[in-house]
């Protein structure tokens, strides 16, 4: 089978979308099939790239604009080809690339899929703060027309997606759940490469918050902040790692923050000291608008760290003082800042959670998640031939 992916965002842009294309590529061609991804041409990328065997890049016209660190990309000749030649498109956005191959995977009559991981209510609101009369027009277009016409089958990996799939009226069997996992060879306790306290001049008994993401509005950034701030008047033994770029890293990271000497920014960290960063830390704080259950929050449970995150339909799994602290009000500064003190009071606590943490994510694997993928796909190719054997059936039966 021949799966071609459409997506805005790829390397050298480096984020969460990225993360999981480096994990089930390579586990759909072991598992037998041909992929090609269709994305932007960045500057400095060529039109075709082959990564490794059955796997190919294929770059599509850039006119040169990008925002929020993403690049604007239209369909070409290139993309049509790769579009053509496959048997099921999935389209992993609803950005400008995705939606244009939405409609055009539609007029060649392909199936198509969509893993759903943004929740453009909140990008519309949060960060473009577009008014409402817009906001409740590009939310009809996209909920009623993009999902509703053009997407046969939604993936998801966190329950808020699906949330967000039914609230848009998505029927609950067009659906299907794909949990994350985390490569434990690369995320894992102890044993760091790098020394990050020493390298940021962090003192060896500081207890340490460790967010690891892009650095943008709809990440919470600024709340989150505030709150670390605020615990560090109580507690001058708390530090605090920023791990991450993103298109709102100047503003944040130059704010004059009252505890700024114990903040810290890295900016962009290579993805081979990420584990040293993350054990570097006490625990993981990540109240992100967005989501509930990122990557980066199976990374850092991967590495026996603790984690802080919203309890907003988060995954049924992740428990409040079990395996995770949940704030169930991610605006409330108060509230993140109540769970960073328990945390940073509690080594009990830290340990407890952290170890949960880390049978929580031993407990899934890719080829879980793979299977559970082409089983959506083969569902979405096959139901054309379902249907027809039901009409046939329903005419013997009134013959």
């Amino acid at each position: 089978m021949k799966i071609c992916f459409v997506c805005d965002s790829y390397k050298p842009v480096y984020d969460g979308v990225v993360r999981y294309f480096d994990y089930i590529i390579p586990a759909i061609v072991k598992a037998g099939h041909e992929v090609t991804l269709v994305c932007p041409k960045i500057p400095g990328t060529n039109d075709y790239e082959y990564p490794f065997e059955g796997f190919t890049v294929v770059r599509s016209f850039n006119p040169g604009f990008h925002t929020q660190g993403y690049w604007f990309a239209l369909p070409d000749k290139r993309m049509f080809k790769a579009m053509k030649e496959s048997d099921f498109v999935f389209i992993h956005s609803a950005g400008t690339l995705g939606i244009m191959g939405g409609m055009l995977a539609k007029a060649m009559n392909k199936k198509t899929g969509m893993f759903v991981h943004q929740d453009e209510r909140i990008i519309f609101h949060n960060v473009l703060h577009i008014g409402n009369f817009m906001y409740n027009f590009y939310l009809t277009l996209i909920s009623q027309l993009f999902y509703g016409l053009f997407i046969d089958t939604f993936f998801h990996a966190t329950e808020r997606f699906k949330g967000k799939l039914l609230d848009f009226g998505i029927s609950e069997e067009r659906i299907f759940h794909t949990p994350f996992a985390i490569d434990d060879s690369r995320f894992y306790p102890g044993n760091p490469k790098y020394d990050i306290r020493k390298r940021h001049g962090i003192p060896q008994d500081a207890i340490v918050s460790i967010y690891v993401g892009r650095l943008a509005r709809e990440k919470n950034v600024a709340n989150l902040i505030e709150s670390m701030d605020s615990a560090m008047d109580a507690e001058p033994n708390l530090y605090s790692l920023f791990v991450g770029k993103g298109p709102d890293w100047e503003h944040y990271s130059s704010f004059p923050y009252r505890n700024k000497e114990r903040m810290i920014f890295t900016g962009f960290v290579p993805d081979d000291e990420l584990q040293s960063h993350y054990v570097a830390a006490d625990f993981f704080t990540s109240p992100s608008l967005n989501e509930s259950s990122c990557f980066t929050v199976f990374e850092a449970m991967s590495c026996q760290v603790p984690v802080i995150t919203s309890a907003y339909r988060h995954d049924p799994d992740i428990n409040h003082k079990e395996n995770a602290l949940l704030i169930g009000e991610i605006a409330n500064q108060d509230e993140i800042k109540e769970n960073i003190l328990m945390l940073f009071q509690d080594e009990k606590l830290r340990k407890k959670i952290g170890k949960a943490g880390k049978k929580l994510v031993d407990s899934r694997n890719w080829d879980n998640h793979v299977k559970r993928f082409l089983k959506g796909v083969e569902y979405t190719l096959f139901e054309k031939r379902r249907n027809r054997i039901r009409d046939i059936l329903n005419q013997s039966i009134l013959i």
